[in-house]
């Protein structure tokens, strides 16, 4: 009887390695059997009829339908049903379903504090609490006090912000910053002398919009005084109303619905650039998603309000970004104000017009319901996978509704350059546009870890341009004067055209080969919950395991973490033989460098800690371990893709330098050098000694060498 692989029964079953391997350990594979720690299946077996459930029961939900209502991934659901924090409605089959009532208790449990399960984890989406926004706005805003004092006061007495007592509080700054703009003696608590007519001021009709919902607002105005004690002063070119209204909002609210508001600086920023460039009298300007108004507020001045528009799709920020736009340009006439500031859903409806200038900072992550996402794949190219990302339709919509010559300014994450999931959108700019400016960001908004870029494109109606664009990469501006070879698959324009022109040797050096169909890459082992499973002491039962912090190049330190090798306990986990492969590659998973280490020992290692078996015929895998540790290569990763996540669709990229066997073998010794000691000085100088060896093989002169070492200057090497 001849056997196959977990790998290759997989691909026999068309279904997941994962899915083969949970068959194996609950012995629904005839004649499956373990050697050696590895699944060993007769290549007669046949797929296993699926016995997962479809359920026809709406009032019923499926995990991962639970999954999706609480923003969870599957894997985490399964994790908390093992540990009993998920409790089912009922079992069909052994499959566990959830009532739906079930689902809007959790939710809820999680947003008010009473079930903690999402506290120790990084998604917040339904955590909730009032901070102040203080980035939104200039640190030497003299309003940054009196929306504390509000915030301050509100937690003082427990107050409940409720949609009354909300449009309340911007209403009373409202008609302060109305009067004050006007130059008429203000105090606090104006609200109640305007809704009193006490107050020497005419008909206020955007005021009047925010409070005439609520007919009790009178009343909620008598109870809580307090809160409208403060003082705001008028300030030109700065969103108070904006950060009151954002600095109250729930903080899980603004995550659901992808609202992550820009900061002023980001937005002086985009506009500065923006009509410093392009002359900006005359033309019309657009912002699709608007907000409170703060991108129309920095408009310079030569652009005319008959010229402005901006759209939002939440009533509330549209009605305050009426009021900024009526204090901004002094225009009184609420019919004016409407038809430049309206509320839509910029995704599903056509504007009347095409604009000069489209601005802005579009939805990140917005949460879609099905009906909304099957309307967005029949408009959008860019929504044709799986997910659908916010900010992509919206980039598409965008360069839609620009005039022939027209420019998109768009502060965005700076995944959409080299993340697979934007390829689609990648590919729309390529048909249509030329990249005018580009600055990296870094991570410019309050508690939000994700690096960002101002994005500003030129609509051509033409192949993509490259040439003459401006590059800032926060620290050295560049001017790119040849012209790129650029793909869908990512855009990488964080080099100088030195750097591009060592780029492009990589890629075009003769006989070289990468990892795309030559390797086997599996993740660390995701616990679902390390604190029950990772232990600080050896035992018989336990073995060492390595996080991610634990690599070296070319080695690990020991570590003190420990774990019983039990993979149907685990949340995720890659099938065993790539565990106990007899030599593999560890590497770090999130870290901007390359960090490689060798293990022949089969050890275990946690999903920070990621796996590569390379499988490059006549190549030695320490040849390889010494190539993706060198700097040339750490060089091309850096400019090629940016990221601080190390991907299999980077290291499949890779471009690995063919050589022959004399020159392997001399590579090889000095890596068996370093591994085989610890003095680090002779750690440093063996790697010296390598790394010029490896530059050599890619063909690199002594000046593009001095290039690539640059980058990697003041950096840690992770050497020892």
């Amino acid at each position: 009887m001849k056997f196959q692989s977990v790998k290759e029964t997989a691909k026999r079953f068309h279904i997941s390695e994962r899915r083969v391997q949970k068959l194996c350990e609950t012995g629904r594979i005839d004649g499956a059997r373990m050697v050696s720690n590895v699944w060993l299946i007769p290549d007669t077996a046949t797929k296993p009829a699926d016995e997962r459930t479809v359920i026809g029961d709406k009032d019923l939900l499926s995990l991962s339908d639970l999954c999706r209502e609480l923003s969870i991934s599957t894997a985490t659901g399964r994790n908390w049903l093992k540990l009993g924090k998920l409790a089912p409605s009922s079992e069909i089959k052994k499959t566990p379903f959830f009532s739906r009532e079930y689902a809007i208790q959790m939710k809820a449990d999680i947003a008010n504090g009473k079930n903690a399960a999402l506290k120790s984890r990084r998604n917040k989406k339904y955590v909730s609490g009032n901070t102040l926004y203080r980035s939104y706005v200039s640190d030497t805003s003299s309003n940054l006090s009196a929306v504390q004092a509000v915030l301050d006061c509100i937690e003082e007495k427990s107050i409940e912000i409720t949609d009354e007592i909300l449009h309340m509080l911007i209403a009373e700054c409202a008609v302060q910053l109305i009067l004050n703009k006007n130059h008429d003696k203000t105090s606090s608590d104006c609200l109640s002398g305007y809704l009193h007519g006490t107050l020497k001021s005419k008909s206020l009709p955007l005021v009047d919009d925010l409070i005439s919902p609520y007919p009790q607002i009178d009343r909620v105005v008598g109870l809580h005084t307090d809160l409208l004690n403060i003082k705001y002063q008028y300030e030109e070119g700065e969103d108070l109303l904006g950060l009151l209204y954002i600095s109250l909002k729930n903080i899980g609210n603004r995550k659901a619905t992808g609202s992550y508001y820009t900061p002023t600086a980001v937005v002086q920023k985009l506009c500065r650039r923006l009509f410093s460039i392009n002359e900006a009298s005359g033309k019309d300007v657009l912002d699709p998603c608007c907000g409170t108004g703060n991108f129309l507020l920095q408009l310079p001045p030569q652009i005319g309000f008959e010229h402005v528009y901006g759209n939002d799709n939440d009533p509330v920020s549209v009605k305050i970004a009426r009021i900024n736009f009526s204090l901004k340009y002094g225009i009184s006439d609420p019919a004016v104000i409407y038809s430049h500031i309206t509320e839509r859903d910029y995704l599903s409806s056509d504007p009347a017009r095409q604009f000069d200038f489209i601005i802005g900072n579009p939805p990140w992550g917005y949460d879609f319901t099905a009906p909304q996402k099957t309307q967005l794949r029949s408009r959008f190219k860019s929504a044709a996978g799986n997910s659908i990302e916010s900010y992509d339709v919206f980039v598409e919509q965008a360069l839609s509704d620009l005039k022939e010559g027209g420019i998109l300014s768009f502060v965005l994450p700076e995944a959409i350059l080299n993340v697979k999931t934007h390829t689609p959108i990648r590919g729309i700019i390529l048909e249509r546009c030329a990249f005018q400016y580009l600055e990296f960001l870094g991570n410019a908004f309050d508690q939000v870890q994700c690096p960002c870029i101002i994005l500003q494109a030129v609509c051509t109606e033409t192949t993509f341009r490259s040439q003459d664009m401006l590059v800032f990469d926060g620290t050295h501006e560049y001017s790119i004067q040849c012209e790129r070879k650029v793909n869908a698959d990512c855009f990488s324009f964080s080099t100088t055209d030195e750097e591009y022109h060592i780029l492009e040797k990589m890629d075009n050096l003769q006989g070289k080969l990468t990892l795309r169909g030559n390797a086997d890459f599996a993740l660390g082992i995701a616990t679902g919950n390390n604190k029950d499973y990772i232990s600080q002491t050896k035992s018989k039962e336990n073995e060492m395991i390595l996080k991610g912090s634990d690599l070296r190049k070319f080695r690990f330190t020991p570590s003190e973490n420990y774990i019983v090798f039990n993979p149907e306990s685990f949340q995720q986990v890659a099938p065993t033989e790539y565990y106990r492969a007899p030599e593999k590659l560890l590497y770090r998973f999130i870290c901007k460098q390359l960090v490689f280490a060798y293990d022949n020992r089969q050890i275990l290692s946690l999903n920070s800690c990621n796996i590569l078996i390379p499988k490059i015929h006549d190549f030695s895998i320490k040849y390889i371990l010494a190539v993706l540790n060198s700097r040339t290569v750490q060089f091309y990763f850096r400019k090629q893709f940016n990221s601080v996540k190390v991907l299999r669709a980077h290291l499949e990229r890779l471009p690995i330098a063919f050589t022959d066997t004399d020159s392997q073998n001399q590579v090889v010794n000095i890596v068996d050098g370093i591994l085989e000691t610890s003095d680090k000085t002779t750690v440093t100088d063996l790697y010296n000694e390598l790394d010029r060896k490896i530059a050599d093989l890619y063909g690199l002169t002594p000046e593009e060498y001095r290039i690539v070492k640059s980058t990697m200057e003041d950096e840690n090497l992770f050497l020892y």
